[in-house]
């Protein structure tokens, strides 16, 4: 049976720019957004901890911005000295990716890329935030190298346990890839950037509907669309799957869920989150940094999900099914709460099984 190491790292997208980018969802809320409620613009009505981060007018979070920043990529280099130990074939990236790729009627709840190699800018973000934190040209196309035959495998795979997953032959993103999966594959090998081994992305959609997101959260949940939303008994299933399809391949491989956990926008515009929900990320990290997540398919509500901001935590929940699937236990767990940066951070180092 193939080993396989399981990881998940921050996809969360300012962390390969400039530090000044880091609360730039807060301090775009401040300047644009939040016409008709002014009240969340007033930091006196916001928590103690998010005032403090956001400090002074002439800081405006830009010191708590750059501690998480750097807190990160201290990260980012103990999960890439774990993958040099390892020396996967491959890596499958689990990754969200929400009407990115695809729109309208005919979205895919997950789709496996079995390109053979991916091109993308990886030093600007949708072509407006071209300061990036390498100084690189953010013109700069670099090339990310795919492992088609194991696409092919683990897509039959999955299709042979009755989990449709659509196969993408060639790139459809604009960029390649979702902004989501190409920050992980940065933050994967931060200080080299040279992309050697080759990647899987697997993009997973939370709603399959046209739900719009931006700055200030979420539209209405249409609970009668057909488009039924990701359950988390579907997504802890399709992780158990993923797992058993790569332990019986002839490869090793690094599974990596690219993922952040609630966000500030992740719920709906009306419930008037300004900041990830720190204390209910703090509770079930304490479950997933002592393997108590073998439920995890049972237990997640939408409530739940909807009132915290945690729906990208689906992805998460598909790491759960993966790692429940082959036993493997967490070997380190970080949980990197912030308040002005708009998602919390959780860097997660599992066994090799």
């Amino acid at each position: 049976m193939a080993e396989i190491l399981g990881l998940t790292v921050s996809d969360f997208p300012f962390l390969r720019m400039k530090p000044r980018f880091m609360p730039w969802v807060l301090q775009a809320n401040l300047g644009s957004g939040w016409r008709t409620r002014p009240h969340l613009r007033d930091p006196s009505n916001w928590p103690e901890p998010m005032r403090r981060e956001w400090g002074s007018d002439q800081d405006q979070g830009f010191t708590a911005g750059k501690a998480a920043q750097q807190r990160q990529i201290e990260q980012f280099r103990l999960v890439r000295k774990e993958l040099e130990h390892f020396g996967p074939d491959l890596i499958v990236v689990l990754y969200r990716d929400s009407a990115e790729t695809f729109a309208g009627a005919e979205r895919p709840q997950f789709w496996i890329s079995a390109h053979e190699q991916v091109r993308a800018q990886l030093y600007n973000l949708w072509g407006f935030f071209r300061a990036n934190y390498f100084e690189e040209d953010p013109d700069r196309f670099d090339v990310l190298p795919g492992h088609r035959p194991a696409a092919l495998h683990l897509a039959r795979d999955l299709e042979h346990a009755g989990i449709s997953t659509r196969l993408v032959d060639e790139p459809l993103h604009p960029n390649g890839l979702g902004h989501n999966a190409l920050a992980t594959a940065v933050h994967l090998d931060f200080d080299q950037r040279k992309f050697a081994t080759p990647i899987v992305p697997l993009g997973i959609d939370p709603f399959r509907f046209d739900r719009q997101r931006n700055n200030e959260g979420l539209s209405a949940w249409d609970r009668n669309n057909p488009n039924a939303p990701l359950t988390p008994a579907e997504a802890f299933r399709l992780g158990r799957q993923i797992a058993s399809s790569l332990r019986q391949s002839p490869w090793r491989a690094a599974i990596v869920a690219g993922v952040d956990w609630s966000h500030a926008n992740d719920s709906a515009w009306e419930l008037e989150r300004i900041h990830p929900d720190v204390e209910a990320d703090r509770a079930r990290f304490e479950q997933w940094r002592s393997g108590r997540f073998d439920n995890w398919g049972e237990i997640w509500t939408f409530e739940e999900m909807e009132q915290h901001a945690q729906w990208e935590l689906l992805v998460t929940i598909v790491m759960a099914g993966a790692m429940t699937e082959l036993g493997a236990k967490v070997r380190h767990a970080d949980f990197c709460p912030t308040w002005v940066c708009n998602d919390n951070f959780v860097t997660t180092i599992f066994e090799v099984r």
